[in-house]
């Protein structure tokens, strides 16, 4: 739908039995503040695909029903949300550091998937000691694209035992230690990382890996090999836009 002036009209805080309201590109550049009635809800979904900055109201912490929140990608840069009273979230998307306190996330224990930016002033260990009281993730998005710091994922505790899904939008000189990833992780995408060091050697020794994703930059070495034994259990590789790359080694048995 495109709504006249690219504004939610304020009647729809009227719905107040309403459990379900997606945005999803509606095209719409300002919410109402009569949302904050709408208390019942369980999914909300914001991504209204605007390409603009989206004025959201600190309204979404009266919705203590929620359950899925999926967040404008683009918001006004004084938007301002408290967000942690919402202790029945299970999912939550393009959560920010710079609209929202990361102690936010503390609470919110029932999370099984959560995708959050790192901008402003908040910290690599902030951040850190929040997560991990996040033991129930599954899938986590980690886009730290604007940061500067060369490596510092070393600094984040990824070992969550039931976390199956990770990806890293994060500028660092080499991919962590084997034994800092989750035990079970099944899925790892990786982009505009700029590794120096080729990943594979780690990469392959995560024993239940079932796809790899490397695009925009993730690599900009020339040398990549996947020895002999490695990758027991993956059945989807993609590898692309690493311009540097010029030699890819496949051993048998890999």
């Amino acid at each position: 739908v495109k709504f006249k002036g690219g504004k939610l009209p304020s009647s729809i805080g009227g719905l107040i039995h309403l459990r379900f309201l997606s945005l999803d590109e509606a095209r719409v550049s300002h919410l109402p503040s009569t949302m904050r009635n709408l208390k019942l809800l369980l999914y909300l979904n914001l991504d209204v695909a605007y390409g603009e900055p989206v004025h959201v109201p600190n309204v979404l912490k009266e919705m203590l029903e929620l359950r899925y929140l999926y967040l404008p990608w683009l918001m006004h840069d004084k938007t301002k949300l408290d967000l942690g009273d919402l202790v029945n979230l299970e999912e939550l998307w393009y959560f920010s550091t710079q609209h929202s306190s990361v102690t936010d996330l503390l609470r919110m224990t029932k999370l099984r998937s959560l995708n959050v930016s790192l901008s402003g002033r908040c910290t690599f260990e902030t951040l850190s000691s929040s997560l991990r009281q996040l033991r129930n993730l599954e899938t986590l998005y980690l886009d730290f694209r604007y940061k500067t710091y060369k490596s510092y994922v070393g600094e984040l505790d990824l070992d969550f035992i039931h976390l199956k899904e990770l990806v890293l939008t994060v500028r660092m000189s080499k991919i962590p230690d084997q034994h800092q990833f989750p035990p079970h992780l099944a899925h790892i995408s990786l982009f505009f990382c700029r590794m120096e060091e080729d990943p594979m050697p780690i990469l392959e020794r995560l024993l239940h890996l079932k796809s790899v994703e490397l695009r925009l930059e993730a690599f900009v070495g020339r040398k990549m090999l996947c020895s002999k034994g490695g990758f027991p259990q993956l059945c989807a590789l993609e590898i692309s836009e690493e311009l540097e790359l010029e030699e890819w080694i496949v051993e048998e048995g890999s």
